[in-house]
């Protein structure tokens, strides 16, 4: 590999960091905390005077989501990068703080921007609309922790939440709303998998039932919200556009995709509280292409088509109240 190319593939490392953290004085923090080393050697490294070590690029790239593959250009084109990162949200250490910090600022950097855009397909409540709703984020990380720690699972009553993670939970959802123009596609059923997940929680004795009515409000409180954007089509705490679709088609997962100035992101939901994310322009395109096909399919009931509107969230209600 000659000099040439070890300073191009350099040069698109500093460009990818860059890109996830604009702000100078926050990225060399933000590397100072990941690399454990001085400010002065930061500077030193994003200068070009000392490169960084091999473990270093490793440690920063894992951190900010970026692909090592693109950087050094040797993807295939049956095979596309996707980045996971699985923070502990029950029990938060300073990396998992970190993970949760390093998508707020990816989100603050798109919604930097005039043109930013978002588009949801979902069979399940959107987790930027449930951070709104302290009980929901309760149980949603209840929810988490009985799959993530199966071992050793705490009911409801004794989950316990990280102020740091409700807030940056909080802090994602606000920026969401931020967001110029957004869609969301919602299955038919979109509470039926929230209900039937409650009353087995319900029949293992892991949520009482003065607890599952209280989150029950919760869900009442929540639909009352979407319906209001759902009238106006507009997030009330911005007044940005939103438009709110509903399809019969069975949605067998949750996709998104986030675009802002020159920046594309798409993410493919996981264990509840994560996605899997990705900036390669195919997989981008893919997923665009894969909302903007079942939009096609779907109902507007933003606004317009106010029966078809009322009859979806009396069918929601309906499907919570059976709890």
């Amino acid at each position: 590999m000659t000099t040439t190319t070890n300073d191009k593939i350099y040069e698109a490392l500093l460009a990818q960091i860059r890109s996830c953290i604009p702000q100078n004085a926050k990225l060399v923090n933000t590397l100072v905390d990941v690399l454990f080393i001085e400010k002065e050697a930061v500077y030193r490294r994003l200068r070009g005077e000392v490169p960084f070590t091999f473990h270093e690029i490793v440690t920063i790239t894992k951190h900010m989501g970026i692909s090592l593959d693109s950087i050094i250009g040797i993807e295939g084109q049956a095979s596309r990068p996707l980045q996971l990162q699985l923070p502990d949200f029950l029990n938060p250490k300073k990396n998992d703080l970190m993970m949760i910090e390093s998508a707020i600022t990816m989100l603050e950097r798109i919604t930097a921007h005039e043109d930013t855009e978002m588009a949801v397909l979902t069979n399940i409540i959107p987790q930027d609309i449930f951070s709104g709703f302290d009980l929901l984020i309760k149980y949603i990380i209840f929810k988490w922790q009985y799959h993530y720690n199966s071992s050793h699972t705490r009911p409801f009553r004794e989950v316990v939440l990280a102020d740091s993670v409700v807030n940056a939970l909080k802090a994602e959802s606000a920026c969401t709303k931020k967001i110029k123009k957004v869609s969301y596609v919602f299955d038919n059923q979109l509470c039926r998998y929230v209900v039937d997940d409650i009353n087995y929680f319900r029949s293992i004795r892991m949520i009482d039932e003065e607890e599952v009515q209280l989150v029950k409000e919760d869900i009442f409180r929540l639909l009352d919200y979407l319906e209001n954007i759902a009238t106006f089509g507009v997030f009330e705490e911005t007044g940005n556009k939103v438009n709110i679709y509903v399809t019969d088609v069975d949605i067998t997962n949750s996709y998104s995709y986030i675009r802002g100035g020159n920046f594309n992101l798409c993410m493919i939901k996981a264990f509840f509280l994560t996605s899997a994310t990705s900036v390669d322009e195919v997989i981008y395109e893919r997923t665009r292409n894969w909302i903007t096909a079942t939009l096609k399919l779907s109902t507007l009931i933003t606004v317009a088509n106010e029966r078809q509107r009322v009859l979806y969230f009396e069918k929601q209600r309906e499907i919570v109240h059976s709890l």
